[in-house]
């Protein structure tokens, strides 16, 4: 049996969720010490400021990239399960028939016997 391919997008998925969990931790971080009184006075981090700046631009930039990343995989794995039914039907037509009996006619032996006198 031939083992399955990893999917590049869900290493792309994983990459992308991590990124997007963490700006947006960053994110939240940012404003709840934005409104508390006793932060607002502290000297802004770096990371304080760049989430200020590319934030939101980030966070929408992440959302697009999971998305596309989603339908992504998704396809990727429709086309895999479809070249292997596709495999499959076709192994399936190489086999020889299975043998016929008798009793394809619909006829079961027993009954054949029990109507004879």
């Amino acid at each position: 049996m031939q083992q399955k391919r990893l999917n590049p997008f869900s290493v792309l998925l994983g990459i992308v969720g991590i990124a997007f969990t963490l700006t947006a931790a960053c994110y939240c971080l940012f404003v709840l010490r934005g409104i508390r009184p006793e932060t607002a006075r502290a000297a802004p981090h770096l990371l304080e400021r760049l989430i200020d700046r590319w934030g939101t631009t980030a966070l929408i930039v992440e959302l697009i990239a999971l998305a596309a990343a989603t339908f992504g995989s998704i396809a990727y794995d429709e086309i895999g399960h479809d070249a292997i039914r596709r495999r499959l039907r076709d192994e399936r037509e190489r086999l020889p028939p299975p043998p016929t009996s008798d009793l394809a006619d619909g006829e079961d032996s027993d009954d054949a016997h029990e109507a004879a006198p």
